[in-house]
Formats: C-alpha cells, structure tokens, sequence
C-alpha cells in the first residue's frame, strides 16, 4: 500500500495553525498538520513493535495483571506455554476455563473507541485506521481495506494445525486471545493516545504486544507465549516457517 497521503488528508494540512493544535474543543474535530504528520511515524513505530522478536516476561505478567485489575477481576495465576499450538492443545483439554478475554477487551478497546469518536472527525478516524497500521492493505476491485491480512493469515494457520489432530474443532469455540498477530489494530488506538486523547488503558494491550506472543485470559489463569524467534516466506510470499526455539511448528 502506498504510504501517500491522499487529497482529503492534504487539505488537513493546509488548515493547521499552531492555535489549532493547542486548543481542546468539545466538538469532533479534524487532525491538524503536526498531528497528520505524524502518521507515518506511527506506522514505522508499530512495524518495529511487530518485527521485534524480544519476548519480556516480566512486562507481560505485569500487563496481563493490569488487565485483569482495569477490568473489575482478580489477578490470575500466569502460564507460560512453549508456542500456541501447545497453548489451543491444553485450552482444547481444559472446557471447563471461564474465558474473560473478551470482557476484558470490550471494556479497555470499548472505551478507547468511544473517547476517540466523541473527539475526532469519523473521516479522519478512517484514515489514521488505514495509514498509521503498518499490516493494512488495499484489497478487491471495491479498494476495501484490510487492516491485517498478515495476521489473519498466521491465525488461521495456526487453527489449521490444530485442526490436523483435532478435525471436528470448531474455531469459533476458541477463546479470545488479548493480542496475537493481529495487534497491529493498535497502532490506531496508540496514534490517539500520543496526540492527546486521554485513553490511557490502551498502553495495558500495547505493554503485550511489545512483550508476549499470544495471550488467553479466563478466571484464575492467564496462558501466554512467547513472541516467534522467525517468520520465514517463500519468493511468492506464502508462510513456510513459524519458529519457536529451533523448531518450525508448521512441520
């Protein structure tokens, strides 16, 4: 996707005045020139935080934690699995977990939506959405947005290994992962939040992106994996490896 700020975002530009960038209006408002700016700083900040294969355990446990806290919940107890395909095998033998991921992304991603909409213009919502996501690309002849191909892709191919050993698993019985590949999403809530709109439960789910792999949160337990140590592509783009101490977990 070209990184080009189109006709619409250029004439953001030409309004900006310092007044403008100071003032805090009560009225939805349109971004400014600094502001629009810093777009693609946002979106080489967030193609670092996704390339980065450094996992810190200690970060992690102590987002995880807030999470359950900002939530209304008691801590869990943390579980480190080896990589996610061992992770979905003990949630696969373990029915009676109580998922809680998705409560406690409904109340911390709920919440920053709603700040963001009652301050800035939905026109420039959109693009922020589309150029400060380093995952987002341009699809169909209808030139829709996807907003993280990549991610889906490795999430749906970690399903199909599971499903190798288990064929009759429906994925939508899954829980909810915190964050997984497709945290580049928050590249959009962080933009918000660095240029001054006050979401600052959004830095909980941006501490484990930059420091976990995948993350399920129920009663009690919290199961997390470590960042992969490789992605590796053919010539035609496709997935070939998916590495975890060594080991392609796609073979």
């Amino acid at each position: 996707m070209s990184l080009s700020i189109d006709t619409m975002v250029r004439s953001v530009k030409n309004e900006f005045s310092s007044q403008q960038l100071a003032q805090v209006s009560m009225e939805r408002r349109k971004l400014v020139k600094l502001e629009v700016d810093y777009i693609p700083q946002s979106r080489e900040k967030w193609a670092a935080i996704l390339d980065d294969r450094t996992t810190d355990r200690e970060l992690a446990e102590n987002a995880i934690n807030a999470c359950y806290l900002y939530a209304g919940l008691d801590r869990a107890r943390v579980l480190w699995t080896e990589n996610p395909l061992t992770a979905m095998k003990i949630l696969l033998d373990r029915p009676d977990l109580v998922d809680v991921g998705s409560s406690i992304l409904h109340q911390i991603c709920n919440s920053c939506d709603r700040q963001i909409d009652e301050q800035i213009a939905p026109e420039f919502i959109d693009v922020v959405k589309a150029y400060a996501n380093p995952r987002a690309t341009i699809v169909g002849e209808q030139h829709q947005m996807a907003f993280d191909p990549l991610g889906d892709f490795l999430n749906q191919v970690s399903i199909c290994e599971i499903q190798k050993s288990h064929p009759h698993l429906d994925p939508m019985s899954l829980p909810t992962t915190l964050q997984d590949y497709r945290i580049a999403y928050l590249s959009y809530f962080d933009y918000f939040h660095q240029i001054g709109v006050e979401i600052p439960q959004i830095q909980l789910l941006i501490d484990l992106a930059r420091s976990c792999g995948n993350c399920w949160a129920f009663e009690n337990i919290a199961i997390l994996t470590p960042k992969p140590a490789a992605l590796e592509f053919n010539d035609r783009g496709e997935l070939m490896a998916l590495v975890y101490d060594g080991i392609n977990i796609l073979e």
